[in-house]
C-alpha cells in the first residue's frame, strides 16, 4: 500500500507542475503563451494515461477478485430468490382461496339473516369463527408479513400523456449521425480538443 501512495505522491507532483505552468494564463495572447499550452495538454493527456494505468494495477486485481466471489455466490442467491418467490406464490395463492371462501361464506350468512332464517347474533358468531390469514405472522425465525404494495400498469398507452414518453437518445444520436435525417433533430458538428 506505501507503494501507492507513493506513486500518488509523484503524480501528484508532477500535475501541480503542469498546473504551475499554465496557472497565471486566463486566456491565450501571443503564439509563445499557445505553445505553452498545447504542450501542457499534451502532457495532461499523457499524464493522465499514466495515472489511469497505475490506478488499473490496483483496481484490477479487486475487481477480478470482486467478480470472481459474487460468481460463487451468484448460483446460490438464485436459488434462495426462486424459492422465495415459489413460497411467496402459495402464501398468496393459500391467502386468496381462504378469502374467497370466506367472501362466499358471508354472502350466505348475509342471505339467510335477509331471509330471516338466522339471527343476527349467530350471524356475527359465524363470521367471527371464520378462518383469517393473519397479515403478520411472527416465528422464532423471523417475521412473514403481507403488505399491499401499490404498483402501475399502463392500460391503455394512447391515453398516456407525452411527457411520459422518453426518447431513445442513442438511437436516435446513431441515426443521427449516420446521416438519417430525423424530424426534430439535426447533425452538427462541434470542434473539441
Amino acid at each position: 500500500m506505501t507503494t501507492d501512495t507513493k506513486a500518488i505522491e509523484v503524480y501528484k507532483a508532477k500535475i501541480n507542475e503542469m498546473i504551475s505552468k499554465v496557472a497565471g494564463l486566463l486566456k491565450i495572447t501571443s503564439p509563445e503563451e499557445n505553445a505553452i499550452v498545447i504542450e501542457s495538454k499534451a502532457a495532461l493527456k499523457r499524464l493522465g494515461k499514466e495515472v489511469k494505468t497505475e490506478k488499473e494495477k490496483a483496481t484490477k486485481p479487486i475487481n477480478e477478485a470482486l467478480k470472481k466471489v459474487r460468481e460463487w455466490w451468484a448460483p446460490l442467491e438464485l436459488s434462495i430468490s426462486k424459492e422465495e418467490d415459489r413460497v411467496d406464490g402459495m402464501l398468496l395463492t393459500y391467502k386468496h382461496k381462504v378469502e374467497a371462501e370466506n367472501r362466499l361464506k358471508e354472502e350466505k350468512i348475509a342471505a339467510r339473516v335477509e331471509r330471516g332464517t338466522l339471527k343476527l347474533e349467530t350471524a356475527e358468531r359465524k363470521l367471527e369463527s371464520l378462518e383469517q390469514v393473519q397479515k403478520t405472522n411472527h416465528t422464532q425465525i423471523g417475521d412473514v408479513q403481507f403488505r399491499q404494495v401499490p404498483k402501475m400498469r399502463v392500460v391503455d398507452e394512447n391515453l398516456i400523456p407525452d411527457k411520459y414518453w422518453v426518447i431513445d437518445l442513442v438511437s436516435l444520436r446513431r441515426d443521427v449521425v449516420a446521416g438519417m435525417v430525423v424530424p426534430g433533430a439535426e447533425k452538427y458538428y462541434e470542434e473539441i480538443v
